[in-house]
């Protein structure tokens, strides 16, 4: 097989027409430049080069070869312009996986100026209750919520979305508003979960921490679904700022326990080894970074 190295000790040869000249741009000593082309001769069957202690002369099964190896490198050289291209423009297929509720009320909007911004790029997107388990799975990216396990994937935080305790007008009407975190657990309480158990809430109000242990009138493994629960006046449940700002700003929602707030969530762009992460996928990351953060916060707009 031939060998690329000594395609390119030949190449350099002829185009200098010297074996001493060829090492010297070669870095290599005029001996190792010899070798090689006595190596690439043998290898080929044919005389490639008329050598003296004087000059370098290509024989005519030289000069064929010569024309052939000019056309390679030319190739080569083609695909490692377009590599470097596309690692300045990033192109390609990102497939991407999100949790549902982010992916439903945030990533249209976030996704649609991503591939304006980038129009070489696709996206494919799964929605998952376990989106890293689908980096198993040839996904390049996993978006997480809450604390990341010791799974050995390597992480980015990508933003807080704060919480509180929200339930609608109409069923404040119909039930009264708690005046404390003690009174909670006399109204219809609604949760995020997959079981039927007994729930916790984590409330703060920057000096004081309480927890409200409950039996949830509702559970809900989806959290938009949980809003809309909200939203039709069947309870109060725990809503992230980026699921129900909106909500709050034009009243369909309302602040159970003003300055009280349960705890944050965070998201995390997670994936398998920073060090081979192509730059599409790196794109994202940047990209949600820079984008993601405010659209996780109370601020509109």
């Amino acid at each position: 097989m031939l060998d690329f190295s000594d395609l390119l000790v030949f190449t350099k040869v002829v185009e200098v027409e010297s074996l001493t000249r060829a090492g010297e741009l070669l870095g290599m000593p005029k001996s190792t430049v010899s070798r090689r082309i006595s190596r690439l001769e043998a290898h080929l069957g044919s005389q490639l080069l008329l050598r003296s202690s004087r000059s370098v002369t290509v024989t005519p099964d030289g000069a064929l070869f010569f024309e052939y190896c000019l056309r390679s490198l030319g190739v080569l050289r083609d695909g490692e312009r377009a590599l470097q291209s596309q690692q300045r423009r990033p192109q390609g297929l990102v497939r991407l996986a999100l949790p549902p509720a982010l992916g439903q009320i945030l990533a249209p909007s976030l996704l649609a100026e991503f591939l304006e911004l980038y129009p070489d790029l696709r996206v494919i997107t799964a929605l998952s209750d376990d989106p890293a388990s689908l980096l198993r799975e040839g996904f390049d990216l996993a978006v997480c919520v809450g604390p990341l396990a010791d799974s050995g994937l390597f992480a980015v935080r990508l933003g807080t979305s704060e919480s509180g305790a929200f339930g609608a007008p109409t069923y404040f009407e119909r039930k009264g508003v708690p005046q404390s975190h003690a009174e909670l657990t006399r109204f219809d309480l609604l949760a995020a979960g997959l079981v039927d158990r007994n729930y916790r809430w984590l409330l703060s109000d920057g000096r004081h921490e309480v927890a409200v242990s409950f039996s949830p009138r509702l559970v809900c493994n989806d959290l938009v679904l949980l809003r809309e629960a909200v939203l039709a006046g069947l309870g109060i449940a725990n809503l992230p700022a980026f699921l129900c700002k909106h909500d709050l700003a034009e009243g369909r929602l309302v602040e159970t326990l003003p300055g009280w707030k349960t705890e944050d969530v965070t998201f995390h762009a997670v994936f398998t080894d920073p060090k081979t992460l192509p730059t599409r996928v790196r794109a994202l990351i940047d990209f949600m970074v820079e984008r993601l953060r405010r659209r996780l916060s109370w601020e509109i707009g």
